[in-house]
C-alpha cells in the first residue's frame, strides 16, 4: 500500500476516529452537562496520544546506533509509555475532582438524548476497533501466549505481536498500536475507553427513561453520573500504576522481575574455573532486552575460554542475551586475599568516587553476592610504574 503497510493504515484510520470522537464527546459533554461523557472524551484523547507517541517511539526505536546513541533509541518506547501513563493519571485526577464536586453539588444531565447517542457511538468505536484488528487477537490460554515466539518479521509485524494481559476477560482485548512495552498501556487505555463509554450509556439511559423536569429537584439519578465516573477513574488508575512502576523500574536499572541476583551469583560461582566474581549487574534496556555485565576472576586465558561459554549459557537460560564478561587473570591456582580484588578499575585515585568496583572485594569474603559497591571505603588499586633514572637503573613506584 505504498509507503505504509495495511496495518499502519488501519492504525492511522483508528487515530482519525479517536480524534474525531474526542472532539464530539467533549462538546456533547459540555452541552449535555455530563461529567462522564467529558471524562470519556479525555480518555479518547489519551488513547489518541498513546497511539501517536507509540508509533513515534517505534520509529525512533528502529533507528541505527550512532556515536551519540550507542544503544540506539530502544528506550524511546519506555519514555513514551511513562508519558502516556502520567498524562492519563493527571486527567484522572482532574476528572476525580470534578466528580467529587458534582457529588457535593449534584446537577442534572440536560440533554440525555444527545449524551446517549454520542456515548453509544463512542462505545461503537471501541467495538469497531476490535473488528478492525480482530486478526491480532488471541484468546483464552495465557500460558499458550507465553510460549508464542516473538515476531520475526518487519517492524510492522512486531508492532502487533505481544503477550496480552488477560486481567478482565478470558480473551485478550486488542493487540494493536505499539511495540512490546507500550502495548499493555494502550490496551489499558482502550479498556478504560470501553468502560467509560459504557458508563456514559448507562447514565444517559437512566435519565432518558426517567427524565427530570426543569422544576424537579435532583434525586438519586443525579448521583449516578459522578459515582460511576469515580468508579471508572479507580479502575483506570489501578491499571495505570503498574505501567508507571514498570517504566520507572527500567529507567532506574532495576533487576528485571523474576531474576534473583543471589541465585544467579551462586550459579555463576559454581562454574568450574571461576575463582571469584564481582561487579555483577543485570538490568532491562527495553522490553525483552535484558543486559548483564560482570567481572570474573580466573587463572589464565585458557581457563577463561573454558568458562566463558558456560557463563553465557547460564545467562541465556534466564533470558539475558546481551552479556559482557570481563576476565581478570590471577595466574594462581588458589588465589587468596588481595589477589581476588578488582584489577580492572580506573587508574587514578581521584576516580575513587566514580568507581563501582570494590578494590579489595569484601563481598567475596562475606556475602558472596558478587555485587560491587560505591561506598566511601573503597580504595583504588596501586599500579607499579617502571622507569629508568639518570644512571640507567630501573626503579619502580606506585600510584
Amino acid at each position: 500500500m505504498g509507503r505504509y503497510s495495511g496495518k499502519t493504515c488501519r492504525l492511522i484510520f483508528m487515530m482519525f476516529f479517536l480524534g474525531s470522537f474526542f472532539l464530539a464527546e467533549l462538546v456533547s459533554g459540555y452541552l449535555g452537562n455530563s461529567i462522564a461523557l467529558m471524562s470519556d472524551s479525555f480518555n479518547m484523547l489519551s488513547d489518541l496520544i498513546s497511539v501517536t507517541v507509540g508509533m513515534s517511539a517505534l520509529r525512533l526505536g528502529r533507528r541505527e546506533r550512532t556515536g551519540r546513541f550507542t544503544y540506539g533509541l530502544p528506550r524511546a518506547e519506555v519514555v513514551g509509555a511513562l508519558c502516556n501513563a502520567v498524562f492519563l493519571t493527571a486527567l484522572c485526577f482532574t476528572i476525580f475532582v470534578q466528580a467529587i464536586m458534582r457529588l457535593v453539588e449534584p446537577e442534572k444531565i440536560e440533554n440525555a438524548e444527545l449524551v446517549l447517542i454520542v456515548g453509544a457511538l463512542g462505545l461503537g468505536i471501541n467495538l469497531f476497533g476490535l473488528v478492525l484488528f480482530q486478526d491480532f487477537c488471541f484468546c483464552k490460554n495465557r500460558s499458550w501466549l507465553e510460549k508464542k515466539p516473538a515476531a520475526t518479521g518487519g517492524p510492522q509485524d512486531r508492532l502487533f505481536v505481544h503477550l496480552c494481559p488477560c486481567w478482565i476477560l478470558d480473551c485478550s482485548f486488542l493487540l494493536i498500536i505499539v511495540s512490546a512495552f507500550l502495548f499493555p498501556g494502550v490496551v489499558l487505555h482502550l479498556m478504560g475507553d470501553a468502560l467509560g463509554s459504557l458508563v456514559v450509556v448507562v447514565t444517559a439511559v437512566i435519565f432518558f427513561v426517567l427524565p427530570l423536569g426543569p422544576e424537579d429537584s435532583c434525586n438519586w439519578e443525579c448521583y449516578i453520573d459522578p459515582s460511576l465516573t469515580i468508579a471508572m477513574v479507580i479502575i483506570i488508575l489501578s491499571s495505570v500504576f503498574p505501567l508507571i512502576r514498570e517504566a520507572v523500574s527500567i529507567l532506574l536499572h532495576m533487576v528485571p522481575e523474576g531474576l534473583h541476583v543471589d541465585e544467579i551469583s551462586a550459579a555463576l560461582r559454581k562454574v568450574p574455573g571461576v575463582q571469584g566474581m564481582h561487579e555483577l549487574h543485570i538490568w532491562k534496556l527495553a522490553a525483552g532486552r535484558n543486559v548483564a555485565t560482570l567481572h570474573v576472576k580466573c587463572a589464565d586465558a585458557v581457563a577463561f575460554e573454558a568458562l566463558n561459554h558456560q557463563i553465557r549459557e547460564i545467562f541465556h537460560n534466564i533470558g539475558v542475551h546481551s552479556t559482557t564478561i570481563q576476565p581478570e587473570l590471577t595466574y594462581q591456582e588458589k588465589p587468596l586475599g588481595r589477589a581476588l580484588s578488582c584489577t580492572a578499575s580506573c587508574l587514578s585515585r581521584g576516580c575513587e568516587q566514580q568507581m563501582c568496583c570494590s578494590i579489595f572485594n569484601e563481598h567475596d569474603e562475606k556475602d558472596h553476592t558478587g555485587l560491587g559497591s560505591c561506598s566511601s571505603h573503597n580504595r583504588p588499586p596501586r599500579f607499579s610504574i617502571l622507569y629508568p633514572d639518570s644512571k640507567g637503573v630501573i626503579n619502580s613506584t606506585f600510584i
